[in-house]
């Protein structure tokens, strides 16, 4: 059975190559659906319009933070697949901070090309308020809350 099912994957990346390369040039569709969604994603997060007002005001309870979005069990099959490739398209991203309101400080890329929540683990970890804007930590001083007291060398 996964002989044969590895023998079809193999047989459908065939079919999906170059016509040059031997293939058919059939076009993979799941990596077509994937990219209209991360446009979708792109979309919801840098242009203004009706679906995005309402989107944002159903699903991302009318902020723009699309890194606090969760999974509810109310859902849309059309959102579902939109949470479903997420971490594609937050993982691609280039973050343009401006004022900060929309740019998490944990979560977003915006100081390197990976989020801090990656750099410094065990720091996001200990943080009370892992979905604060760089606009709120820069209005409350830079001072973020931790569940436990941290030496000064770890900052």
């Amino acid at each position: 059975m996964i002989s044969c099912l590895t023998q079809q994957i193999c047989k459908w990346t065939t079919v999906c190559k170059n016509k040059k390369k031997g293939g058919m040039g059939i076009k993979d569709i799941r990596k077509i659906n994937i990219s209209l969604l991360c446009k979708w994603w792109w979309k919801l997060e840098t242009e203004e319009g009706f679906w995005q007002t309402i989107i944002r005001a159903k699903y991302l309870r009318g902020g723009r933070l699309i890194g606090t979005v969760k999974h509810r069990i109310d859902d849309s099959p059309v959102w579902s697949d939109l949470l479903k490739i997420k971490h594609l398209y937050m993982s691609n991203r280039k973050i343009k901070v401006n004022n900060g309101l929309s740019t998490l400080f944990w979560e977003d890329p915006w100081i390197d090309n990976k989020p801090l929540c990656i750099l410094h683990p065990v720091l996001y970890e200990l943080c009370t308020d892992k979905w604060v804007s760089v606009h709120h930590f820069l209005s409350k001083n830079a001072q973020l809350q931790f569940s436990r007291w941290l030496s000064p060398i770890l900052f």
